[in-house]
């Protein structure tokens, strides 16, 4: 278990954080908020089990097991209503600004 956890942060530098003696000039700026009232609407237009599934695996941050529990379904739903609504949103958002892209 040591070795895969081991070989597996080899694979994955990035992931590492680092840090730094400075801090930055100035604040990181926030998410612009055409750019949130966009990602809302496209959310809104997901039928509800698939933004539930959304919102819980990558706002709320639960694992898929965690979100079949909250969810009361299985894994296998999780997972296949995630990758469509990740689908849908990505075709809806090609159709519209290249920003986004």
């Amino acid at each position: 278990m040591l070795m895969s956890a081991w070989l597996d942060e080899r694979r994955r530098p990035w992931r590492r954080e680092s840090s730094t003696d400075r801090l930055p000039d100035r604040p990181a700026s926030g998410p612009d908020a055409d750019q949130r009232l966009d990602v809302l609407s496209l959310l809104a237009g997901l039928p509800p089990r698939r933004r539930a599934v959304l919102v819980l695996r990558y706002f709320c941050d639960l694992s898929v097991e965690e979100t079949a529990q909250a969810l009361g379904c299985s894994e296998g739903t999780v997972k296949s209503q995630a990758a469509r609504a990740l689908e849908s949103l990505r075709a809806r958002l090609t159709e519209g600004d290249p920003q986004w892209i």
